[in-house]
């Protein structure tokens, strides 16, 4: 979060002086809670045409766009300039509403009066909500990720959900009061893995998003690169036969949605762990670059995904 304010050469004097990262952490949070209680006194579609609005012309003037732009020039090699400049502020935009509509998660999150979320179940939640079987809820960051928790509580399935901690604990503590509303436990990457095993353990689901690097994990093509992806899908899948369900989410409008849960992978159980994680998470990565294909301006793509060098060599043909 502290580089989507600030550039990264002060983000990066900030990790070697604590007194200079503990300032920038209290500047960040005073400006996001001050654009939070905006947006809270809103109408959840206006806070969310307002963020758009704002970090379409916020995003492109700040440092972390260089990564935006970088990771739409690896995935989508054959775009143009103008293309990519087009797609980044869209893709801004998209950010922006999820940033408005994160105050109103609560509002949001409600069945009843204005539903704000379309349920399209392919792969029968009823037997996942009754404990019958246990499952592996995978997505990406599209659209506004939180409402694949949002719906899979409100279908009544009992759900433990991964998230990132964000490196700012004020604004860590502020989303984690915003995803109480979500209807799930939370668990953050990196905790006991104890907690996960007790969940399948209790007849329970778990739910994570994929399409980020992380430390610990194979690697597996994205977009035809290697990206070192987490294995944790597929091999608490093999070890304790939970179904591994795709699902996602669409926008339809500012703080409406369409989630749509697939049919479970068809998966050969047979194979050795070691190969069954790696078909496993290729399965689910090229299902996640399907999605970002079809809806790229929905996508979060301010992370960095790929090796460095792979980044060196695309801003130099840039």
């Amino acid at each position: 979060m502290p580089r989507l304010i600030f550039a990264s050469a002060l983000d990066q004097h900030a990790k070697r002086h604590a007194w200079l990262r503990q300032l920038l952490f209290s500047i960040e949070s005073f400006v996001v809670l001050v654009f939070w209680w905006i947006f809270r006194a809103l109408s959840p579609g206006r806070a969310a045409r307002l963020g758009g609005w704002l970090l379409e012309r916020i995003g492109p003037r700040v440092a972390k766009h260089t990564m935006v732009q970088d990771n739409l020039r690896i995935a989508f090699p054959d775009l143009n300039p103008p293309a990519i400049d087009a797609l980044s502020r869209r893709m801004w935009h998209q950010m922006g509403m999820v940033f408005g509509e994160y105050p109103h998660l609560d509002e949001i999150a409600r069945p009843n009066g204005d539903p704000r979320i379309t349920i399209d179940d392919r792969c029968g939640l009823a037997s996942y909500a009754s404990r019958t079987r246990r499952a592996i809820f995978v997505g990406a960051h599209l659209s506004n990720w939180e409402v694949m928790a949002l719906a899979l509580a409100r279908e009544g399935v009992p759900l433990l959900a991964l998230y990132a901690p964000l490196q700012n604990p004020r604004l860590d503590e502020l989303m984690t009061r915003a995803r109480s509303q979500l209807g799930c436990q939370m668990l953050g990457r990196g905790e006991s893995m104890r907690a996960l095993v007790r969940q399948v353990h209790d007849g329970g689901s778990i739910g994570l998003l994929l399409d980020l690097s992380v430390d610990d994990g194979i690697a597996v093509p994205f977009f035809g690169h290697p990206m070192i992806t987490s294995a944790t899908p597929a091999r608490m899948a093999h070890r304790y036969d939970c179904d591994i369900i795709p699902v996602r989410t669409r926008r339809l409008g500012p703080a409406r949605f369409q989630f749509t849960a697939f049919p479970a992978l068809a998966v050969d159980r047979g194979m050795p762990g070691d190969t069954f994680a790696f078909e496993v998470t290729r399965q689910l990565n090229d299902q996640m670059e399907a999605w970002i294909r079809q809806q790229p301006e929905e996508w979060m793509g301010g992370n960095r995904r790929w090796e460095k060098a792979l980044y060196t060599r695309r801003r130099r043909r840039a």
